[in-house]
């Protein structure tokens, strides 16, 4: 109903027509609707994608404060959880021949008197190996070939640090004694061009870490393993001596002893 060119609204509860601008009715109190038709904004592709950029804006502000507040209250420093430790040093037992199941390696060398047998993994796989070439493969399995002149070289950038090795052995093991021929033993040249092993960590399948400091050595070294039972074992490069031309690091064999039964 319109008076004066007012347009009035009547109480849908009591019927009773109020003023065109109240809100509540003046009779029974109830919320007045108003007749005016709702305008509904239009949504532009204009408006869209400015409302993106903002909340992508907001998003990286956001992220760019709580690094600065982090770094700024943080206590601790991403670091390697091996640097500046030492491990046990592994000893040089200069081998030049395979020893017979049960003798002593040499008579300086801390083995363990009880019988071993050498130990032929059921499989061997790295986090990486240097792409073969048309002459040289530079696989993990070459570790357990009973060849010095076979290498593996991980394949990653730089000297490697991180990259592993594993060993799984078809059943628990005790383990006895482990050792290792350290770089690319194929030649002088090449020994000295990749990158050799300074330190590994020793990982086993029963959680136990063992650090271990390798020599800069064309010789066998020799490592006493942890003594519990293990059905794999893992060896991470910690540090390297770095190669006079590639940044490879190698380790030529590496001959497992299992206690025997």
């Amino acid at each position: 109903m319109t008076l004066g060119g007012s347009r009035f609204i009547r109480c849908s509860q009591c019927r009773t027509l109020n003023a065109p601008d109240a809100t509540f009715c003046s009779r029974c109190g109830a919320v007045l609707r108003s007749n005016r038709p709702w305008r509904r904004r239009r949504v532009t592709a204009a408006g869209t994608a400015l409302g993106l950029v903002l909340l992508l804006l907001l998003a990286a502000v956001s992220f760019s404060f709580y690094k600065v507040v982090s770094s700024t209250i943080s206590t601790t420093e991403n670091v390697n959880p091996y640097a500046g430790q030492s491990g046990t040093t592994a000893t040089i037992i200069g081998m030049t021949s395979e020893p017979t199941s049960g003798q002593s390696t040499s008579s300086s060398s801390p083995t363990s008197t009880l019988p071993a047998v050498l130990v032929r993994p059921a499989s061997v796989f790295a986090s990486s190996s240097l792409k073969a070439t048309s002459t040289n493969s530079y696989g993990p399995t070459n570790l357990v070939d009973g060849d010095l002149a076979t290498a593996w070289e991980e394949g990653a950038p730089g000297p490697g640090v991180g990259e592993w090795v594993e060993f799984r052995f078809s059943g628990q093991l005790t383990l006895s004694r482990i050792e290792i021929a350290n770089g690319y033993q194929k030649d002088d040249e090449r020994y000295r061009g990749n990158g050799r092993v300074k330190r590994l960590a020793l990982e086993y399948s029963t959680g136990t870490t063992q650090l271990v400091d390798l020599i800069d050595s064309k010789d066998f070294q020799t490592i006493i393993p942890t003594r519990q039972p293990v059905e794999w074992m893992r060896l991470v490069i910690v540090a390297t001596f770095p190669g006079e031309i590639w940044e490879d690091t190698a380790l030529s064999e590496v001959r497992i002893y299992a206690r025997a039964e």
